[in-house]
């Protein structure tokens, strides 16, 4: 088994099922990144050259971009709430498919567990974003689909009644985009 440090879409218990079907839930752990936060700064390009999908406006319009979350370096005292999930070595790579546009990389930092299980003692890994998805015009013409970041705080609330001020961590680890880059998306899977 694998330990992978989720902190997007795989803070829902749905989204977490549907990508890692033999994970255990009861076995999840909230905890914190120190050092980081979470920002929408991995731009898919919306332009039908990604095979798993792509998102539409209300009008059936595809924007160019849409952003998904990453995390980027914080400042003193920052840290960013996440998940600690245990990943077979056939989610694991279920995983790597899903998040393409992602590199699952070592956790650059110190993890802080939400409970009193105690330190960490091995390695974790967690989804950061590949260069070629963090171009900077691309990141500045990207809108977020409202319901990805609707579900990523919906994912903290779940999570908060096992880790109280989980949520409430969540919104303060994260920058957030501005009202003019949400946009009403419908996702639509290709593959």
């Amino acid at each position: 088994m694998v330990l992978v440090f989720a902190y997007g879409s795989l803070l829902q218990p749905g989204s977490l099922q549907t990508t890692v079907p033999d994970v255990d839930l009861e076995a999840c752990r909230p905890a914190r990144l120190h050092g980081w936060l979470r920002c929408f700064d991995v731009a898919f390009p919306n332009d039908g050259s990604q095979p798993d999908k792509a998102f539409l406006d209300p009008d059936g319009h595809r924007p160019p971009w849409v952003l998904l979350a990453n995390l980027r370096r914080g400042g003193a005292g920052s840290a960013v709430s996440g998940l600690l999930v245990e990943v077979s070595a056939a989610s694991l790579e279920r995983l790597r498919r899903r998040e393409r546009r992602y590199r699952l990389r070592p956790v650059p930092g110190t993890l802080e567990p939400y409970d009193d299980g105690g330190p960490i003692a091995r390695e974790v890994l967690t989804a950061r974003g590949r260069a070629e998805f963090q171009a900077p015009d691309a990141v500045a013409a990207g809108v977020v689909a409202r319901r990805y970041v609707e579900g990523i705080l919906a994912g903290a609330e779940h999570w908060s009644q096992r880790a109280p001020g989980f949520a409430a961590d969540v919104r303060a680890s994260t920058v957030f985009p501005t009202s003019g880059q949400i946009a009403d998306l419908k996702r639509v899977d290709r593959g």
